[in-house]
């Protein structure tokens, strides 16, 4: 019953949000913190910035991007059978106890030099709808940073 007072009006926020394609000012804000990594702590080098966003606005970004891959997915837009295949290659290696060597790519940086236009036709060459994409657009909107 706890959960009805939460997802209730979570529902109609949502719902308002993707129905006008835009979401909250107050989901475009982030409370920016720094973290130590390693090192010597007098040295800014050492320390990495941390974008504190809403939660709310994570959880409705989590459940498109699982729908839009369902999607993608099941019209074959994309698949996963390469990931599975090496996923089973690395268990037989581990298995028989024989070395693997994997290189992991981190697809942030790539990811900030999207041209987000080009993101968002592509995405609608693909099907996704107008108000997704209306939504999509205004989420890639710079984030404002907020003060704590």
């Amino acid at each position: 019953m706890g959960m009805h007072f939460i997802t209730y009006p979570l529902s109609i926020i949502y719902n308002i949000s993707l129905q006008t394609g835009s979401l909250p000012s107050i989901w475009k804000c982030a409370v920016v913190t720094v973290v130590f990594r390693k090192g010597s702590p007098p040295d800014p080098a050492n320390y990495r910035h941390i974008s504190l966003t809403c939660i709310a606005c994570k959880l409705l970004e989590s459940c498109i991007k699982e729908d839009m891959l369902s999607y993608f997915v099941s019209d074959k837009i994309i698949t996963s059978s390469h990931l599975l295949e090496c996923s089973l290659d690395w268990a037989i290696a581990f298995n028989a106890r024989k070395p693997v060597d994997v290189i992991d790519l981190d697809y942030a940086k790539a990811f900030d030099s999207v041209v987000h236009k080009k993101l968002l036709y592509k995405l609608s060459c693909y099907g996704v709808c107008d108000m997704v994409l209306d939504w999509l657009k205004d989420f890639l909107c710079t984030y404002a940073m907020c003060e704590n």
